[in-house]
Protein backbone atom coordinates (compact mmCIF):
# COMPACT_ATOMS: atom_id res chain seq x y z
CA UNK A 1 0.00 0.00 0.00
CA UNK A 2 1.52 3.55 -0.89
CA UNK A 3 2.01 6.23 1.89
CA UNK A 4 -0.86 7.97 0.33
CA UNK A 5 -3.46 5.55 0.85
CA UNK A 6 -2.92 4.47 4.09
CA UNK A 7 -6.03 5.39 6.46
CA UNK A 8 -5.06 8.05 9.11
CA UNK A 9 -6.64 7.73 12.84
CA UNK A 10 -5.96 11.08 14.77
CA UNK A 11 -5.97 11.75 17.87
CA UNK A 12 -7.28 14.58 19.62
CA UNK A 13 -4.61 17.48 20.11
CA UNK A 14 -6.19 17.68 23.71
CA UNK A 15 -6.30 14.01 24.28
CA UNK A 16 -2.40 14.22 23.24
CA UNK A 17 -1.69 17.08 25.41
CA UNK A 18 -3.79 15.33 28.53
CA UNK A 19 -1.32 12.31 27.89
CA UNK A 20 1.99 13.91 28.17
CA UNK A 21 1.04 15.94 31.31
CA UNK A 22 1.23 12.41 32.84
CA UNK A 23 5.04 12.50 31.76
CA UNK A 24 5.72 15.80 33.54
CA UNK A 25 4.82 14.77 36.94
CA UNK A 26 6.47 10.91 36.66
CA UNK A 27 9.61 12.16 35.21
CA UNK A 28 10.03 15.39 37.48
CA UNK A 29 9.79 12.51 40.17
CA UNK A 30 12.12 10.14 38.74
CA UNK A 31 15.02 13.30 37.90
CA UNK A 32 14.15 14.29 41.56
CA UNK A 33 15.48 11.12 42.60
CA UNK A 34 17.98 10.42 40.74
CA UNK A 35 19.77 13.55 41.61
CA UNK A 36 19.52 13.98 45.21
CA UNK A 37 18.51 10.55 47.00
CA UNK A 38 21.50 9.29 47.68
CA UNK A 39 23.07 12.62 49.05
CA UNK A 40 19.80 12.86 51.12
CA UNK A 41 20.52 9.26 52.46
CA UNK A 42 24.22 10.10 53.12
CA UNK A 43 24.65 13.77 54.02
CA UNK A 44 20.97 14.00 55.76
CA UNK A 45 20.02 11.21 57.09
CA UNK A 46 23.59 10.48 57.64
CA UNK A 47 23.33 6.89 56.45
CA UNK A 48 26.83 4.64 55.63
CA UNK A 49 27.37 5.40 51.58
CA UNK A 50 28.32 1.52 51.55
CA UNK A 51 24.80 0.78 53.56
CA UNK A 52 22.82 2.75 50.91
CA UNK A 53 24.31 1.60 48.24
CA UNK A 54 23.46 -1.71 49.06
CA UNK A 55 19.75 -1.53 50.07
CA UNK A 56 19.39 0.34 46.70
CA UNK A 57 20.74 -2.50 45.24
CA UNK A 58 18.54 -4.80 46.64
CA UNK A 59 15.96 -2.05 45.70
CA UNK A 60 16.51 -1.90 42.21
CA UNK A 61 17.29 -5.43 41.51
CA UNK A 62 13.28 -6.07 42.46
CA UNK A 63 12.87 -2.78 40.48
CA UNK A 64 14.03 -4.15 37.76
CA UNK A 65 12.45 -7.70 37.78
CA UNK A 66 8.58 -6.18 38.53
CA UNK A 67 8.19 -4.08 35.34
CA UNK A 68 7.88 -7.29 32.58
CA UNK A 69 5.33 -9.14 35.77
CA UNK A 70 3.16 -5.82 35.91
CA UNK A 71 3.22 -5.30 32.24
CA UNK A 72 1.66 -8.95 31.81
CA UNK A 73 -0.63 -8.56 34.65
CA UNK A 74 -2.05 -5.26 33.11
CA UNK A 75 -2.44 -7.66 29.55
CA UNK A 76 -4.72 -9.91 31.53
CA UNK A 77 -6.65 -7.59 33.40
CA UNK A 78 -10.20 -7.07 33.01
CA UNK A 79 -12.56 -4.09 34.35
CA UNK A 80 -14.88 -1.86 33.55
CA UNK A 81 -12.29 0.80 33.17
CA UNK A 82 -10.11 -0.92 31.13
CA UNK A 83 -6.93 -2.69 30.89
CA UNK A 84 -4.38 0.31 31.72
CA UNK A 85 -6.57 2.99 33.26
CA UNK A 86 -8.15 1.29 35.75
CA UNK A 87 -4.25 1.12 37.18
CA UNK A 88 -3.42 4.78 37.14
CA UNK A 89 -7.14 5.22 38.75
CA UNK A 90 -6.17 3.21 41.96
CA UNK A 91 -2.09 3.94 41.47
CA UNK A 92 -2.72 7.75 41.72
CA UNK A 93 -2.89 8.07 45.64
CA UNK A 94 -0.63 4.92 46.47
CA UNK A 95 1.91 6.63 44.48
CA UNK A 96 2.09 10.38 46.77
CA UNK A 97 2.36 8.20 49.97
CA UNK A 98 5.13 5.95 48.30
CA UNK A 99 6.98 8.66 47.33
CA UNK A 100 6.65 10.91 50.36
CA UNK A 101 7.95 8.09 52.41
CA UNK A 102 10.94 7.65 50.63
CA UNK A 103 12.45 10.94 51.68
CA UNK A 104 11.59 9.42 55.14
CA UNK A 105 14.10 8.05 57.54
CA UNK A 106 13.61 8.36 61.19
CA UNK A 107 16.98 9.54 63.37
CA UNK A 108 19.27 6.95 64.92
CA UNK A 109 18.61 3.75 63.40
CA UNK A 110 21.39 1.36 63.30
CA UNK A 111 23.15 -0.23 60.09
CA UNK A 112 20.81 -3.21 60.05
CA UNK A 113 17.71 -0.97 60.65
CA UNK A 114 18.78 1.77 57.90
CA UNK A 115 19.10 -1.19 55.60
CA UNK A 116 16.10 -2.60 55.98
CA UNK A 117 14.33 0.92 55.90
CA UNK A 118 16.18 2.14 52.65
CA UNK A 119 15.42 -1.31 51.07
CA UNK A 120 12.02 -1.76 52.15
CA UNK A 121 10.72 2.11 51.06
CA UNK A 122 12.29 1.58 47.73
CA UNK A 123 11.11 -1.50 47.53
CA UNK A 124 7.63 0.15 47.73
CA UNK A 125 7.71 3.04 46.13
CA UNK A 126 9.27 0.96 43.25
CA UNK A 127 6.12 -1.32 42.92
CA UNK A 128 3.55 0.98 43.04
CA UNK A 129 5.96 3.36 40.58
CA UNK A 130 5.61 0.69 38.04
CA UNK A 131 2.32 -0.26 38.74
CA UNK A 132 1.26 3.53 37.25
CA UNK A 133 4.37 3.75 34.81
CA UNK A 134 3.56 0.45 32.71
CA UNK A 135 0.48 0.92 32.19
CA UNK A 136 0.69 4.44 31.16
CA UNK A 137 3.54 3.96 28.93
CA UNK A 138 1.26 0.89 27.49
CA UNK A 139 -1.40 3.19 26.50
CA UNK A 140 0.32 5.22 23.84
CA UNK A 141 -0.23 1.62 21.85
CA UNK A 142 -3.60 1.38 22.23
CA UNK A 143 -4.36 5.34 21.55
CA UNK A 144 -3.72 4.78 17.87
CA UNK A 145 -2.32 2.29 15.55
CA UNK A 146 -1.53 5.12 13.05
CA UNK A 147 2.70 5.02 12.23
CA UNK A 148 2.50 8.49 11.94
CA UNK A 149 -0.11 9.40 15.02
CA UNK A 150 2.31 8.02 17.16
CA UNK A 151 5.45 9.68 16.54
CA UNK A 152 2.91 12.71 16.99
CA UNK A 153 1.59 11.51 20.07
CA UNK A 154 5.24 10.75 21.76
CA UNK A 155 6.43 13.58 20.60
CA UNK A 156 4.23 15.34 22.92
CA UNK A 157 4.68 12.98 25.57
CA UNK A 158 8.48 13.85 25.48
CA UNK A 159 8.22 17.66 25.82
CA UNK A 160 6.47 16.42 29.00
CA UNK A 161 9.06 14.55 29.91
CA UNK A 162 11.68 17.00 29.52
CA UNK A 163 9.79 19.98 31.34
CA UNK A 164 9.29 16.95 34.55
CA UNK A 165 13.11 16.78 33.98
CA UNK A 166 14.00 20.08 34.39
CA UNK A 167 11.59 20.88 37.03
CA UNK A 168 13.12 17.72 38.93
CA UNK A 169 16.85 18.44 38.65
CA UNK A 170 16.18 22.37 39.34
CA UNK A 171 13.68 22.56 41.68
CA UNK A 172 15.06 20.47 44.57
CA UNK A 173 17.81 22.64 45.97
CA UNK A 174 15.52 25.66 45.52
CA UNK A 175 12.78 23.88 47.86
CA UNK A 176 16.04 22.41 50.30
CA UNK A 177 17.65 25.31 50.46
CA UNK A 178 14.68 27.45 51.65
CA UNK A 179 13.40 24.90 54.08
CA UNK A 180 13.86 25.45 57.87
CA UNK A 181 16.42 22.46 57.89
CA UNK A 182 17.25 19.83 54.99
CA UNK A 183 15.95 16.99 56.95
CA UNK A 184 12.35 18.92 56.38
CA UNK A 185 12.86 20.35 53.04
CA UNK A 186 13.19 17.28 51.63
CA UNK A 187 10.53 15.97 53.17
CA UNK A 188 9.06 18.78 51.58
CA UNK A 189 10.39 17.76 48.02
CA UNK A 190 8.81 14.07 49.15
CA UNK A 191 5.63 15.67 49.38
CA UNK A 192 5.29 17.99 46.41
CA UNK A 193 7.07 15.62 43.84
CA UNK A 194 4.77 13.10 45.08
CA UNK A 195 1.07 14.63 44.69
CA UNK A 196 2.37 16.40 41.09
CA UNK A 197 3.28 12.39 40.10
CA UNK A 198 -0.38 11.70 41.19
CA UNK A 199 -2.28 14.36 40.39
CA UNK A 200 -0.69 13.84 36.80
CA UNK A 201 -1.57 10.21 36.48
CA UNK A 202 -5.41 11.01 38.04
CA UNK A 203 -4.83 13.42 35.20
CA UNK A 204 -4.33 11.30 32.63
CA UNK A 205 -6.82 8.67 33.79
CA UNK A 206 -9.56 11.53 33.90
CA UNK A 207 -8.91 12.80 30.33
CA UNK A 208 -7.31 9.91 28.41
CA UNK A 209 -9.78 7.11 27.79
CA UNK A 210 -8.48 3.55 26.64
CA UNK A 211 -10.40 2.84 23.01
CA UNK A 212 -13.16 0.09 23.58
CA UNK A 213 -11.26 -1.98 20.95
CA UNK A 214 -8.80 -2.81 24.11
CA UNK A 215 -10.83 -2.23 27.38
CA UNK A 216 -11.54 -6.15 27.51
CA UNK A 217 -9.00 -8.01 24.98
CA UNK A 218 -7.03 -9.82 27.80
CA UNK A 219 -3.88 -12.24 27.22
CA UNK A 220 -4.44 -16.03 28.25
CA UNK A 221 -0.14 -16.55 28.00
CA UNK A 222 1.45 -17.76 31.57
CA UNK A 223 4.25 -15.06 32.68
CA UNK A 224 7.32 -17.27 31.47
CA UNK A 225 5.60 -18.19 28.20
CA UNK A 226 4.58 -14.12 28.03
CA UNK A 227 8.34 -13.52 28.37
CA UNK A 228 9.65 -15.54 26.12
CA UNK A 229 7.49 -14.93 23.31
CA UNK A 230 8.65 -11.08 23.51
CA UNK A 231 12.27 -12.47 22.13
CA UNK A 232 10.46 -13.81 19.39
CA UNK A 233 9.54 -10.65 17.79
CA UNK A 234 12.58 -10.07 15.76
CA UNK A 235 11.96 -5.71 15.46
CA UNK A 236 11.54 -5.91 19.42
CA UNK A 237 14.74 -7.62 20.13
CA UNK A 238 16.32 -5.03 17.51
CA UNK A 239 14.79 -2.45 19.06
CA UNK A 240 15.37 -2.83 22.72
CA UNK A 241 19.22 -4.46 21.54
CA UNK A 242 19.56 -0.75 19.99
CA UNK A 243 18.15 0.78 22.50
CA UNK A 244 20.08 -0.82 25.28
CA UNK A 245 23.51 0.40 23.91
CA UNK A 246 22.03 3.88 23.23
CA UNK A 247 20.95 3.80 27.04
CA UNK A 248 23.88 2.55 28.26
CA UNK A 249 26.29 5.11 26.63
CA UNK A 250 24.07 7.75 27.97
CA UNK A 251 24.14 6.64 31.33
CA UNK A 252 27.88 6.86 31.23
CA UNK A 253 27.95 9.87 30.01
CA UNK A 254 25.60 11.70 32.45
CA UNK A 255 27.17 9.96 35.39
CA UNK A 256 30.55 10.89 34.17
CA UNK A 257 29.50 14.46 33.30
CA UNK A 258 30.30 16.11 36.97
CA UNK A 259 34.30 14.54 37.22
CA UNK A 260 34.66 15.60 33.18
CA UNK A 261 33.42 19.15 33.99
CA UNK A 262 34.89 19.49 37.65
CA UNK A 263 38.36 17.59 37.17
CA UNK A 264 38.90 17.76 33.27
CA UNK A 265 37.98 21.31 32.30
CA UNK A 266 38.37 22.60 35.76
CA UNK A 267 35.36 24.52 36.55
CA UNK A 268 33.06 25.06 39.34
CA UNK A 269 29.91 22.20 40.20
CA UNK A 270 27.63 25.12 39.54
CA UNK A 271 28.66 24.48 36.07
CA UNK A 272 26.83 21.73 35.97
CA UNK A 273 23.82 23.29 35.92
CA UNK A 274 24.82 25.37 32.83
CA UNK A 275 25.54 22.54 31.01
CA UNK A 276 22.48 20.35 31.80
CA UNK A 277 20.18 24.03 31.46
CA UNK A 278 21.51 24.06 27.72
CA UNK A 279 21.02 20.34 27.12
CA UNK A 280 17.87 20.33 28.36
CA UNK A 281 16.30 23.31 26.61
CA UNK A 282 17.96 22.71 23.08
CA UNK A 283 16.26 18.93 23.22
CA UNK A 284 13.14 20.60 24.23
CA UNK A 285 13.31 22.76 20.75
CA UNK A 286 14.73 20.55 18.88
CA UNK A 287 11.91 17.25 20.01
CA UNK A 288 9.92 19.06 17.00
CA UNK A 289 12.26 18.84 14.39
CA UNK A 290 12.82 14.95 14.84
CA UNK A 291 9.03 14.44 14.72
CA UNK A 292 9.32 16.44 11.36
CA UNK A 293 11.76 14.13 10.14
CA UNK A 294 10.11 11.54 10.90
CA UNK A 295 7.03 12.61 9.45
CA UNK A 296 9.38 12.44 5.94
CA UNK A 297 11.32 9.28 6.96
CA UNK A 298 11.20 6.53 8.89
CA UNK A 299 11.35 6.28 12.69
CA UNK A 300 14.57 4.46 12.28
CA UNK A 301 16.57 6.47 10.10
CA UNK A 302 15.55 9.55 12.24
CA UNK A 303 16.91 7.88 15.62
CA UNK A 304 20.28 7.45 13.52
CA UNK A 305 20.30 10.93 11.97
CA UNK A 306 20.05 12.35 15.99
CA UNK A 307 22.54 9.52 17.12
CA UNK A 308 25.17 10.17 14.20
CA UNK A 309 25.23 13.98 15.77
CA UNK A 310 25.58 12.61 19.40
CA UNK A 311 28.35 10.31 18.37
CA UNK A 312 30.36 12.99 16.58
CA UNK A 313 30.18 15.25 19.48
CA UNK A 314 31.32 12.66 22.31
CA UNK A 315 34.51 11.89 20.21
CA UNK A 316 34.78 15.79 20.09
CA UNK A 317 34.76 16.35 23.84
CA UNK A 318 37.50 14.03 24.10
CA UNK A 319 39.91 16.17 22.97
CA UNK A 320 38.82 18.88 25.42
CA UNK A 321 40.61 20.32 28.51
CA UNK A 322 41.17 22.93 30.94
CA UNK A 323 39.90 26.67 29.78
CA UNK A 324 37.46 24.94 27.40
CA UNK A 325 34.34 25.18 29.14
CA UNK A 326 33.02 27.86 26.15
CA UNK A 327 33.31 24.96 24.08
CA UNK A 328 31.84 22.29 25.77
CA UNK A 329 28.80 25.01 25.90
CA UNK A 330 29.01 24.72 22.49
CA UNK A 331 28.89 21.53 21.96
CA UNK A 332 26.24 20.35 24.56
CA UNK A 333 23.80 22.62 22.23
CA UNK A 334 25.02 20.26 18.96
CA UNK A 335 24.58 17.56 21.74
CA UNK A 336 20.70 18.28 22.96
CA UNK A 337 20.11 18.65 18.72
CA UNK A 338 21.32 14.80 18.56
CA UNK A 339 19.81 13.75 22.02
CA UNK A 340 16.50 15.12 21.44
CA UNK A 341 15.83 11.95 18.84
CA UNK A 342 16.21 9.89 21.21
CA UNK A 343 13.74 11.49 23.60
CA UNK A 344 10.94 10.92 20.93
CA UNK A 345 11.70 7.85 18.50
CA UNK A 346 12.61 4.66 20.59
CA UNK A 347 9.18 5.17 22.41
CA UNK A 348 7.32 6.17 19.15
CA UNK A 349 8.92 3.14 17.81
CA UNK A 350 8.20 0.67 20.74
CA UNK A 351 4.38 0.80 19.59
CA UNK A 352 4.48 -0.64 16.30
CA UNK A 353 6.05 -3.93 17.61
CA UNK A 354 2.45 -4.77 19.26
CA UNK A 355 1.23 -5.42 15.78
CA UNK A 356 4.06 -7.54 14.75
CA UNK A 357 3.22 -9.49 17.98
CA UNK A 358 -0.51 -9.55 17.43
CA UNK A 359 0.07 -11.10 13.92
CA UNK A 360 1.88 -13.90 15.77
CA UNK A 361 0.03 -14.66 18.74
CA UNK A 362 -3.16 -13.13 17.97
CA UNK A 363 -2.89 -11.47 21.56
CA UNK A 364 -2.58 -7.59 22.23
CA UNK A 365 0.33 -7.70 24.90
CA UNK A 366 1.39 -4.16 25.40
CA UNK A 367 2.16 -4.56 28.49
CA UNK A 368 4.95 -7.64 29.08
CA UNK A 369 6.45 -5.53 25.75
CA UNK A 370 6.89 -2.11 27.69
CA UNK A 371 7.75 -4.36 31.08
CA UNK A 372 10.68 -5.92 29.03
CA UNK A 373 11.27 -2.24 27.56
CA UNK A 374 11.38 -1.02 30.99
CA UNK A 375 14.00 -4.45 32.02
CA UNK A 376 15.92 -3.28 29.59
CA UNK A 377 16.27 0.42 30.42
CA UNK A 378 17.12 -0.30 33.78
CA UNK A 379 19.65 -2.61 33.00
CA UNK A 380 21.06 -0.41 31.53
CA UNK A 381 21.17 2.31 33.51
CA UNK A 382 22.53 0.06 36.66
CA UNK A 383 25.04 -0.80 34.59
CA UNK A 384 26.41 2.57 33.40
CA UNK A 385 26.89 3.42 37.39
CA UNK A 386 28.98 0.14 38.08
CA UNK A 387 30.88 0.51 34.92
CA UNK A 388 31.59 3.96 36.01
CA UNK A 389 32.56 2.68 39.59
CA UNK A 390 35.26 0.18 38.07
CA UNK A 391 36.61 2.72 35.61
CA UNK A 392 37.60 5.56 38.24
CA UNK A 393 38.96 2.48 40.67
CA UNK A 394 41.12 1.09 37.60
CA UNK A 395 42.53 4.50 36.78
CA UNK A 396 43.04 5.37 40.26
CA UNK A 397 40.71 8.02 40.37
CA UNK A 398 40.90 9.96 43.75
CA UNK A 399 38.38 12.29 44.81
CA UNK A 400 38.47 16.10 45.95
CA UNK A 401 42.38 16.60 44.10
CA UNK A 402 43.40 17.38 41.27
CA UNK A 403 44.01 14.26 39.17
CA UNK A 404 46.24 12.90 37.09
CA UNK A 405 46.65 12.37 33.77
CA UNK A 406 46.16 8.50 33.90
CA UNK A 407 42.74 9.02 36.23
CA UNK A 408 41.54 12.20 33.51
CA UNK A 409 41.94 9.54 30.73
CA UNK A 410 39.64 7.48 32.05
CA UNK A 411 37.17 10.17 32.83
CA UNK A 412 37.33 11.24 29.56
CA UNK A 413 37.07 7.63 27.60
CA UNK A 414 34.18 7.35 29.28
CA UNK A 415 32.34 10.55 28.47
CA UNK A 416 33.77 10.65 25.12
CA UNK A 417 35.18 7.32 22.78
CA UNK A 418 33.11 4.79 24.80
CA UNK A 419 29.68 6.25 24.72
CA UNK A 420 30.16 7.14 20.82
CA UNK A 421 31.62 3.20 20.25
CA UNK A 422 28.14 2.00 21.89
CA UNK A 423 26.18 4.34 19.52
CA UNK A 424 27.79 2.87 17.05
CA UNK A 425 27.17 -0.48 17.48
CA UNK A 426 23.27 0.19 17.58
CA UNK A 427 23.14 2.09 14.24
CA UNK A 428 23.47 -0.39 12.07
CA UNK A 429 20.77 -2.49 14.06
CA UNK A 430 18.78 0.39 13.77
CA UNK A 431 19.24 1.02 9.65
CA UNK A 432 17.99 -2.48 8.88
CA UNK A 433 14.78 -2.15 11.46
CA UNK A 434 12.11 -3.89 9.69
CA UNK A 435 9.10 -1.77 10.18
CA UNK A 436 8.42 1.12 8.32
CA UNK A 437 5.50 3.44 7.68
CA UNK A 438 4.31 1.28 4.69
CA UNK A 439 5.11 -2.45 6.64
CA UNK A 440 3.33 -1.41 9.29
CA UNK A 441 0.18 -0.16 7.48
CA UNK A 442 0.44 -4.06 5.76
CA UNK A 443 0.39 -5.49 9.35
CA UNK A 444 -2.72 -3.12 10.73
CA UNK A 445 -4.47 -4.24 7.30
CA UNK A 446 -4.06 -7.46 7.16
CA UNK A 447 -5.09 -7.43 11.44
CA UNK A 448 -7.71 -5.52 10.15
CA UNK A 449 -9.21 -8.52 8.22
CA UNK A 450 -8.31 -11.17 10.61
CA UNK A 451 -5.77 -12.81 9.27
CA UNK A 452 -2.84 -14.13 11.83
CA UNK A 453 0.52 -15.86 10.54
CA UNK A 454 2.41 -18.69 11.52
CA UNK A 455 5.75 -18.42 13.06
CA UNK A 456 7.79 -19.33 9.42
CA UNK A 457 4.87 -17.08 7.80
CA UNK A 458 6.85 -14.22 10.03
CA UNK A 459 9.68 -15.21 9.31
CA UNK A 460 9.43 -14.35 5.60
CA UNK A 461 7.26 -11.33 6.44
Amino acid sequence: MKHSEIKKTKIPFGIKLSYGVGNIGLVSLIAAMSFFLMIFYTDVALISPAIAGMALTVGKIWDIINDPIIGWMTDRTKSKHGRRRVYLIYGAVPLVIASFILWIVPSGLSNTSAFIWVAATYIIFSTVFSITYIPYTAMAAELTKDYDERTSLMTVSSIGAVLGYIIGSISVRLIVGNAASPQIGYMIVGGIFGVLAGLSVAFVAWRVKEPTDFKNVTSKMPLIASIKTTFKNKPFVMLVTAFGLVRLAFTLMSAVMMYFVVYNLVESRDSIGKILTILMLVIAVFIMLWKWVGDHWSKSISYVGGLIIVAICAMASFWLGKGDMNIMSLLAMVLGIGMASHWVMPFAMMPDVIEYDQMRTGERREGIFFGVYGLVDKIARTLGIIILGWVLEIFNYVPNVEQTAESLLGIRLLFGPVPAALILLAIPILIFYPINRESHAAMVNALENGEIFSEEEMENY
